[in-house]
């Protein structure tokens, strides 16, 4: 691959959790050297999600594992001196900056983007603040759950007359691909211009720039969403109806009146098809209850991919709902799934990059750093320290390979 091939920068990733690794992990799949900093006083707390119990389970969860792929890993104990004295040796030697805390945090360490240029003039610094570098809410913490819930993504998801939902953290990797994004504009300008910057993307905002459809018809015509659980207004029926077996179901969507006569044809055209209440979309979105119980008294007596094949063959949109576990056996997906081997948890399906340059798709380069694995490559072949110096690092937890707080 030669297009957007990031060889040759080096990337200090200073970022945790989800949107700003998702976001490191690509620049490093096209290319980039990406140097995850963490300490053993608090790694990253991705490590932690969902991992299992076992000897070295900081190693294990597999949201950690599958966020930081295309990564070296040290350890640095930015409170102490020397800690903070090589992440600066290190900035200096490096040409972006990445990190995803709120703004207080790179304050309180000296490490803000002024204090970066001294170290480094042509530096780039990408900030990833919850919810921006100003305003009264620039210091709070936020996680995709706040950011999908502030920036109005919950109240249009969900079920009529229930709880608003979020998407399941969506809007951490929404984040980390529009910093990705920004990022590599600020690269292009910098080899054209010969300076750096700082990029900001605050999270709350990419959340909400998704969310362009329903604000936009706020604005224009004063309409505010509901939640229409997996209807559409405009689309009748649209929905996900239960079939043959335990769990299987399959997704409808009807689109217009041509699309309708088909679906007819595929069931059969039965009697209830041309009752008035389902003539047009607009009636069948109004009686879409009444409509459901017809629709799903055909489909539970078919497996899934027959009822699907059946109604794609006549031209309706429909497919299976298919299951995590089946997900990389579905056709359409091909190359998508990558194995990756790691130390600890063995070789595994991840998915790649939805990404292909001249058919060539964008893969991981390698599995996500234990913690701390690349210390010393990292203190020896770029900041120049010595076995020994390494070892006196080491004895002060200034570097390690294990959590202070980890059972021996």
């Amino acid at each position: 691959m030669t297009t957007l091939n990031l060889e040759g920068i080096r990337i200090v990733d200073l970022t945790m959790w989800w949107s700003g690794p998702v976001c490191t992990s690509y620049l490093g799949a096209l290319g980039a050297e990406v140097i995850k900093v963490e300490s053993i006083q608090r790694p990253d707390g991705f490590r932690f999600s969902m991992s299992s119990p076992g000897a070295d389970w900081w190693e294990l969860g597999p949201q950690f594992n599958s966020a930081n792929m295309s990564k070296k890993g040290i350890t640095l104990n930015l409170n102490d001196p020397e800690g903070m004295k090589l992440l600066k040796e290190l900035i200096a030697k490096s040409d972006v900056v990445i990190e995803n805390s709120s703004p207080r945090v790179m304050e309180n360490f000296g490490l803000t983007y002024e204090q970066l240029c001294e170290i480094n003039p042509s530096i780039i610094m990408l900030t990833m603040p919850a919810y921006g570098r100003t305003g009264p809410d620039r210091d709070q913490p936020g996680f995709a759950f706040t950011f999908e819930i502030l920036s109005g993504l919950a109240q249009v998801n969900g079920y009529r007359d229930d709880n608003p939902m979020t998407i399941g953290g969506a809007g951490d990797v929404i984040s980390g691909m529009h910093a990705a994004f920004a990022l590599l504009t600020a690269i292009q300008y910098r080899q054209r211009m010969g300076k750096g910057q700082m990029v900001e993307v605050a999270q709350v905002e990419g959340c909400a720039n998704f969310m362009g459809q329903p604000i936009a018809d706020a604005s224009l015509n004063g309409r505010n969403w509901g939640r229409f659980g997996n209807r559409q207004p405009n689309m009748a029926p649209h929905g996900v109806y239960r079939c043959k077996g335990n769990d299987e179901w399959i997704a409808i969507a009807v689109a217009d009146e041509a699309e309708w006569k088909h679906f007819c044809e595929a069931i059969g055209n039965p009697s209830w098809t041309t009752d008035e209440r389902f003539l047009t979309i607009q009636s069948r979105y109004e009686n879409h209850d009444d409509l459901d119980i017809f629709i799903e008294n055909w489909t539970s007596h078919l497996d899934k991919e027959e009822a699907s094949n059946l109604l794609q063959t006549f031209g309706v949109s429909a497919g299976p709902v298919v299951h995590v576990n089946d997900i990389d056996k579905a056709p359409y997906f091909d190359d998508f799934f990558q194995p990756i081997t790691h130390e600890f948890t063995g070789t595994h399906l991840y998915p790649a990059w939805p990404v292909k340059f001249s058919g060539q798709r964008l893969e991981h380069r390698s599995p996500a750093p234990l913690l701390g694995q690349h210390n010393k490559n990292v203190l020896k072949d770029i900041l120049n320290r010595s076995d020994e110096q390494i070892k006196q690092l080491t004895d002060a937890n200034v570097i390690g390979m294990k959590p202070v707080f980890a059972s021996n």
